[in-house]
């Protein structure tokens, strides 16, 4: 079997001390240096690492040949029974049910609720103030994602969840060395959740569907438990924080691209305040989709190969792990023109950097039948955050101010973005 190549590493413990202290630089460098399809050894692992769009294509469709891989995560851990964990025909099942909740029409008539919570959250952002931005974005994300998950028991949920718990880092089990206040915290979710399915029993099924409604339906069929509720809503309220972090870059992006924020401003500004309007803003779109390629929330996604995978002359046997990086495909100058740059002309069609590239460039929700279930509802809710906060603030970047590259999940700016804002509304219209 002809090896593919890759950093020689330490006889011991391969690459792993190198990837250990920055991931993100580590895998970039090394599609850069071996190509599309190169080995690594983290430690007694062998992992190969793969920026082939056809061969991720076909990687993420093989249903049989491959296995998610997820890396360790304590709240996946303790809520294991969504669809995001689940495998196989389970896995589809869940989904298959679920689906109905993320149509388009039925998202967008969540939207509504969503937006008004957004715009009642701006006050965390007070003008004039240099504070970070991201305690206040996680803040309207949860409360704005509860909406657009649950419908009218989004609110009940969420309040629950507030009155419980100061920081809404204590249920994510960000507070690891408190673990009483954890378990508090999972026993206070667990019980809103709860409260939220026993209400709508009681008052029916409202005009649209929601999340809630398959799962109450699925319990009182005996098809599911109520743990398995939790732990379904439960993970479909955490893609707050990502959606939290991706909305932090695209402030971040924004402030220092004064060009394309003046545009995005006269854009919104002339869109009504519905959410279906701000849905088409191609602008609005366009800077989505460029901050996702540029800050995909999930760096890296990993399958285990269940049989012998080929790649060209290259053979993976079975039981190897294939990682695939989002950060690492919509970062390739092979792939993207300019790529460090954060250019949203090149999601605009008929921009002369539009281009058509293969679904597997741009993967921020992942790819083929585990894409993210979410995935409009997450665009949605950045979209309205965005706007809300467009149309009502204008900021600024401190002097100096880098934000920096983590390789925490999700990847966030340094400090939690500081911002210094300033209203745009004035009286008597907009600024």
């Amino acid at each position: 079997m002809i090896q593919p190549p890759g950093p020689k590493g330490h006889p011991l413990h391969g690459s792993w001390p190198e990837f250990r202290e920055d991931p993100l630089a580590f895998l970039l460098d090394g599609a850069l240096s071996h190509g599309d399809f190169f080995r690594v050894r983290l430690g007694l692992k062998q992992c190969f690492v793969l920026s082939d769009p056809a061969a991720i294509l076909a990687v993420f469709s093989d249903r049989e040949g491959f296995a998610d891989k997820a890396p360790p995560d304590r709240m996946q851990d303790a809520y294991p029974r969504s669809v995001a964990r689940l495998e196989g025909s389970e896995h589809l099942a869940r989904r298959r049910a679920l689906a109905p909740a993320f149509h388009r029409e039925a998202v967008l008539a969540r939207a509504e609720g969503a937006l008004c919570v957004v715009r009642a959250g701006l006050g965390r952002l007070r003008a004039g103030e240099v504070r970070p931005a991201l305690p206040a974005l996680e803040d309207v994300a949860l409360r704005s994602a509860a909406m657009l998950l649950l419908g009218d028991a989004g609110e009940r949920v969420v309040e629950h969840i507030a009155a419980e718990l100061p920081r809404v880092e204590a249920w994510l089990g960000h507070a690891a060395d408190d673990e009483a206040a954890y378990d508090q915290a999972r026993a206070a979710l667990a019980a809103a959740i709860l409260e939220a399915a026993a209400h709508r029993r009681a008052g029916g099924s409202p005009a649209t569907v929601d999340l809630l409604d398959p799962l109450v339906r699925a319990v009182d069929a005996g098809q599911i438990d109520e743990q398995a509720m939790i732990d379904e809503i439960v993970m479909m309220l955490v893609t707050h924080v990502p959606t939290a972090a991706a909305t932090a870059w695209a402030l971040y992006e924004l402030a220092r691209r004064p060009d394309v924020r003046r545009r995005l401003e006269e854009e919104l500004d002339a869109v009504a305040t519905r959410a279906a309007e701000v849905e088409r803003a191609p602008l609005l779109s366009a800077v989505v989709m460029e901050t996702l390629r540029l800050h995909p929330p999930v760096w890296v996604l990993v399958r285990e190969a269940r049989r012998e995978f080929r790649h060209g002359p290259y053979s993976v046997s079975a039981g190897s792990e294939v990682l695939v990086s989002p950060y690492v495909m919509q970062r390739l100058p092979r792939r993207w023109k300019r790529p460090e740059e954060f250019l949203p002309e090149r999601f605009e069609p008929g921009s002369p950097w539009h281009e058509e590239r293969p679904p597997a460039a741009f993967l921020p929700f992942g790819l083929g039948m585990r894409k993210c279930i979410g995935e409009r509802t997450a665009l949605l809710q950045m979209k309205l955050m965005l706007a809300a906060l467009m149309q009502e603030l204008r900021f600024e970047l401190p002097a100096g101010y880098e934000a920096g590259v983590g390789h925490r999940r999700p990847i966030v700016p340094r400090d939690g973005l500081p911002l210094a804002a300033e209203r745009r509304r004035v009286e008597g219209g907009r600024a």
